[in-house]
């Protein structure tokens, strides 16, 4: 496989998930940041190796957590924030000779090392950006892309339609990879109890497919080629 890096770009561990508050403490939302982080590290053991995962944050804890795993850990130097954060590791990984690289949120607590694989290993062109959209359909789990497009990120609330913009506006091809198992993240107590009680329906209840799709040609007026993705239909139990 071609020099694939994986990036994951991570907020404190006292500091982030704080829209669980409702239904975490402190100390309890400190332990499922942490143990978010370490399921997504051991996953990225597994692929693409600890020698080409880059873990990048300004907390301390963090670091000392990835480095515990062998990865690489580097200290946010260029501003708070996860896109700062993204973006500083993102020119980290080509000065490092990264020729594809896959930006994965850390909070996702179903993901395997199998789905990460696969979405690194769809064939796309230099000029191609693969999206993961989160189960609202709104949102940016993880993008791949070569190291030398010029991808620009902002994660959070609306932040695929953004992702497809900016990739558009640059000369890109932007493109889905649905995957109910990166789809979940937990950042509302809705997710939480989701991810604990699990959930077998169909994939409606992550967005839908096709339907992200057709809202993208809509508010971009720009035609994408992936109408035929579907999203996967077992939710794996956590484990």
């Amino acid at each position: 496989m071609t020099n694939t890096w994986l990036l994951v770009p991570v907020k404190g561990l006292a500091t982030g998930k704080s829209r669980l508050r409702p239904v975490l403490d402190d100390a309890a939302r400190r332990a499922l940041n942490e143990f978010l982080m370490r399921r997504t590290l051991a996953n990225a053991c597994a692929f693409p190796g600890a020698a080409r995962t880059l873990v990048i944050s300004e907390c301390e804890g963090v670091l000392g957590v990835a480095a515990g795993f062998g990865v690489q850990a580097l200290a946010q130097r260029s501003g708070p924030g996860l896109d700062q954060a993204a973006r500083e590791g993102v020119d980290t990984l080509r000065r490092l000779g990264a020729e594809r690289i896959v930006v994965l949120m850390g909070d996702l607590p179903l993901a395997r090392f199998g789905d990460v694989e696969a979405l690194a290993s769809r064939r796309a062109s230099a000029r191609t950006v693969v999206m993961c959209p989160d189960k609202n359909g709104t949102g940016t789990n993880a993008l791949v892309f070569s190291a030398g497009a010029p991808m620009s990120m902002r994660f959070g609330g609306a932040s695929l339609v953004w992702h497809w913009r900016q990739a558009l506006r640059a000369g890109l091809v932007p493109r889905l990879h649905h995957d109910r198992r990166i789809a979940l993240d937990v950042d509302t107590p809705g997710d939480f109890v989701q991810w604990k009680l699990g959930d077998d329906t169909d994939g409606e209840t992550f967005g839908g497919g096709c339907g992200i799709v057709g809202r993208l040609h809509r508010e971009t007026g720009i035609a994408n080629e992936d109408r035929s993705a579907s999203w996967q239909r077992t939710l794996a139990p956590f484990g």
